[in-house]
């Protein structure tokens, strides 16, 4: 048999006998880059309920407060009139976020003795608060150098001396790459690239291991033949399902686009061509189908969480270092990333040359399984 017949062969069992693997293959991706897309397609957390406890009831405490109702971060949802009330709200759950502004707050301010204002927020949910933490501090120190500005000006200092006396430090930031903190452009990509690596571990998880029952239909076959017949059609559909993905979160949810199309394929071959050797692997190296079925549980778990892509590798322990090292996606999820907002990966092909080697080198690993698995099977 030669092996554009073995490539068709399986083709046939993925369409037409067991279409169910072809559709896990192209649809995992495809429904993660949908679903996720539509989660985080606001880009940033707003509109969270917020409660104001307003101690002070003057002019100025109730422009701060409409400060905060101004902002599309906050929805103002309750006044309330004591602090118990304010931590019920929180206990709750019907506010997320409370303001608590002090008593005789306008007159210190007016006095020149300062006042302090308290924004507490449920810390429970990390995004919550870190949209909160620096939400607020904008609001506060926008509305602290306005009322400052107002008082010097009010003693005969032109607006433009009075802003400078009022705020004298003026502090700049430019956010490269991502200017708006879109969370959509962070993760989508990475998202997408898991739900590929999970589709083609479960299409292609039983494809060698199965044929241990079937040896006799394939006598005169050389393994090698055998194996790079059977998964070639894996990497090739998981090459189509890359490009579709890809295509979704670009011109489906608008995510920017700046490196070159060719780049990003190179990664993205490179990266199913390792996924195929870790299914392959695991195939073949599985005592029977049902083993083949939930040992590639075992990498697609913590596959996501370990690849840098999400908590950043100069963050993590040694082990998780090394651990992360035994995964395709940390050499491909930050350049397709880097990629599309950034124009350039500065690792990119080195990281292609790595998952290249993983995937031939896992490839050359299962034959040599397969063959000595095959041999013992024939002698018994």
């Amino acid at each position: 048999m030669t092996l554009w017949q073995i490539v068709k062969k399986e083709l046939r069992r993925m369409f037409i006998e067991e279409p169910k693997t072809a559709l896990l293959l192209l649809g995992i991706p495809i429904v993660y880059s949908l679903l996720f897309g539509v989660v985080y397609q606001e880009n940033a957390v707003k509109y969270m309920p917020t409660v104001v406890y307003d101690q002070d009831q003057s002019q100025l405490s109730r422009k701060l407060g409409q400060a905060f109702g101004d902002s599309e971060r906050y929805d103002i949802v309750a006044y309330v009139d004591s602090q118990e009330e304010l931590e019920e709200y929180l206990r709750e759950g019907r506010a997320k976020v409370a303001v608590a502004i002090p008593v005789h707050f306008a007159r210190d301010v007016k006095r020149g003795m300062g006042s302090e204002v308290l924004v507490q927020v449920d810390g429970s949910n990390l995004l919550f608060a870190n949209s909160v933490v620096s939400s607020a501090q904008e609001i506060v120190q926008t509305f602290s150098a306005g009322v400052g500005m107002n008082l010097i000006e009010a003693i005969g200092q032109m607006p433009d001396e009075a802003l400078n006396k009022a705020a004298p430090i003026q502090f700049g930031v430019r956010i490269l790459n991502n200017p708006t903190f879109a969370y959509s452009h962070f993760i989508l990509a990475g998202l997408g690239a898991n739900g590929l690596q999970i589709g083609i571990m479960l299409a292609i998880c039983t494809a060698l291991n199965r044929e241990y029952k079937r040896l006799e239909d394939w006598r005169g076959v050389s393994s090698r033949r055998l194996i790079i017949g059977k998964l070639l059609p894996y990497w090739a559909l998981g090459v189509v399902a890359f490009a579709v993905y890809m295509l979704i979160i670009v011109y489906g949810f608008d995510l920017p686009f700046k490196g070159s199309v060719a780049s990003v394929l190179m990664s993205g071959t490179a990266f199913v061509l390792a996924v195929v050797g870790v299914g392959g692997f695991f195939s073949a190296v599985a005592p029977n189908e049902v083993y083949a079925v939930q040992l590639p549980m075992v990498y697609i778990m913590p596959a996501l969480l370990f690849s840098g892509y999400v908590w950043p590798h100069l963050a993590m322990n040694e082990i998780s270092l090394m651990l992360s090292k035994l995964l395709p996606l940390t050499y491909m999820a930050d350049d397709v990333r880097d990629l599309m907002l950034n124009g350039y990966a500065p690792f990119l092909q080195n990281n292609v040359m790595i998952l290249l080697m993983f995937g031939l080198g896992l490839l050359a690993i299962s034959t040599l399984i397969f063959s000595w698995r095959r041999s013992r099977y024939e002698q018994t």
